[in-house]
């Protein structure tokens, strides 16, 4: 019995009842079975490989299986929470729709988490969306509002993508793949931006815009909606919506001449006034990541100087989203501040892993769209006193072939280019594009680019061509990451 928007907001789960998750180790899944535990509900699950979320899930008592099996469900089980990811002949799905018992897709379960909080905050954009909400989330710890967050990636210090807190704040990452994020009926959202990108599903970026534009309808009239005004499609989004539209910018101090669908002006406006990256004190590791110092500006009056840990202008642009709906949500200015300023980023989002024995600092990104891999580079070669090296694996066949001429132009600025095979995730290689292709492209674009399949290979590479003034840049939302514990010491 598959459940969807109206049926599941119809369910009731007594204290007690048997939740299981399908590929429980995803990091999406993952912390939503947390959450579930939380709540009181007994949980239960299974993925293809063990991982730390799974360890941990285990620890906290939850039952973990190693592979699908049709064997792990019965008729105890209460609900039944998937993925899309997963295959059509999966065996626990099939042996859950035999026995008929309610199974649920994750989007539309974490839709049915969310409207157990009267103050859900939806973070959507096609980048950026992990650091806004882990950043976010640190700003309510640090007001002492006790959030509930639900993250697509690791917080460091929690080493935990959920945060179980006991407030009517929930802060939830909103997907736009397969439309996900309409499933959350949010009382403030925000859109970071828009962009082209996964038009295997959308097909056109008309499609994708017009998802968009329905995540900016459903929020309230009495809610908010948060959008980025250098973003030109995000922006559109204000005509469409009822709610109550805050706005903010990197480039302008003025709000933008925008009017929600009741012909409201902007409410609020912020700025990062005077932004500039921070100068390292030393030669020190952590000084790589020399972030940025900025003074917030909210409708034209100076709130405070931030102190931003993580480098990147865009990184500055998604503190003033978080600013802005931690404001609407009634913190504090002074709250505001510390807690951008505490914060350290989030795990394979510029992050440094360490250092190879020439000495050359090694960062792992989860960059996959051109946008994002052009920023990420762009803040290395800010940091850098020597070669920016980066390391690339295209994420899906369908990104690699629509966006081949964006990824050349994104990866310019690299001293050098190590190109890996495509890492398939959900997709099937059907000849079409490979990186071979890729590489090729940019050989005519005078790139300096190599490609290595094996990742010890590509080890044996950085190691030779690294030195101590290098950065290496772990590009791509695959499997790239791994390569970090062959040459780092």
């Amino acid at each position: 019995m598959e459940l969807n928007d109206k049926t599941v907001s119809k369910m009731s789960l007594r204290q007690g009842a048997l939740i299981y998750f399908i590929g429980i180790g995803g990091s999406s899944m993952s912390g939503l079975a947390e959450i579930s535990l939380n709540r009181g509900y007994r949980v239960a699950g299974s993925d293809i490989s063990w991982s730390p979320a799974s360890e941990k899930l285990e620890a906290l008592g939850v039952t973990v299986h190693v592979g699908h099996s049709a064997d792990n469900i019965d008729g105890s089980v209460d609900l039944v929470v998937y993925t899309v990811a997963i295959a059509g002949d999966n065996p626990e799905f099939l042996k859950a729709k035999e026995l008929d018992l309610p199974i649920v897709e994750r989007g539309v379960y974490l839709g049915w988490i969310a409207d157990h909080f009267d103050k859900t905050v939806a973070v959507s954009g096609v980048h950026g969306k992990t650091t806004t909400t882990s950043m976010l989330s640190n700003i309510l710890l640090e007001a002492g509002m006790n959030p509930s967050a639900h993250i697509g990636g690791v917080i460091p210090g929690l080493e935990s993508s959920v945060i179980t807190g006991g407030s009517e704040f929930f802060v939830t990452e909103a997907c736009e793949y397969h439309k996900n994020f309409l499933h959350i009926r949010p009382f403030a959202g925000i859109i970071l931006n828009i962009e082209p990108e996964h038009l295997d599903y959308f097909k056109t970026f008309r499609n994708m815009k017009n998802a968009f534009i329905k995540f900016a309808k459903g929020i309230p009239e009495n809610g908010y909606l948060v959008l980025c005004a250098d973003s030109e499609y995000a922006l559109m989004c204000a005509e469409y919506t009822k709610a109550n539209v805050i706005t903010y910018s990197v480039k302008s101090e003025s709000a933008p001449s925008v009017e929600n669908a009741l012909g409201k002006k902007v409410l609020t406006h912020f700025y990062a006034k005077n932004a500039e990256l921070k100068t390292p004190s030393s030669d020190s590791l952590e000084c790589v990541k020399t972030g940025y110092s900025y003074t917030l500006v909210k409708d034209g009056s100076d709130v405070g100087r931030a102190e931003l840990q993580i480098p990147g202008l865009y990184n500055v642009s998604d503190s003033l989203a978080a600013a802005a709906v931690a404001s609407a949500l009634g913190c504090p200015d002074d709250k505001i501040i510390e807690g951008i300023s505490t914060f350290t980023g989030a795990k394979r989002r510029f992050e440094i892993v360490g250092k190879t024995g020439k000495g050359a600092v090694v960062i792992s990104d989860y960059a996959h769209h051109p946008s994002e891999i052009k920023v990420t580079i762009d803040a290395a070669k800010q940091n850098a006193k020597g070669k920016v090296i980066a390391v690339f694996q295209p994420h899906t066949y369908s990104r690699a072939l629509r966006f081949k001429n964006d990824f050349s132009k994104a990866l310019v600025s690299a001293d050098k280019i190590i190109l890996t095979d495509i890492y398939a995730a959900r997709e099937k290689d059907t000849g079409v594009i490979s990186s071979r292709d890729l590489l090729n492209l940019f050989l005519k674009k005078n790139l300096p680019a190599v490609l290595i399949s094996d990742f010890d290979e590509i080890a044996a590479e950085i190691k030779k061509d690294a030195g101590e003034k290098d950065i290496v840049l772990l590009l791509g939302a695959g499997t790239v990451n791994k390569i970090a514990d062959k040459i780092t010491v």
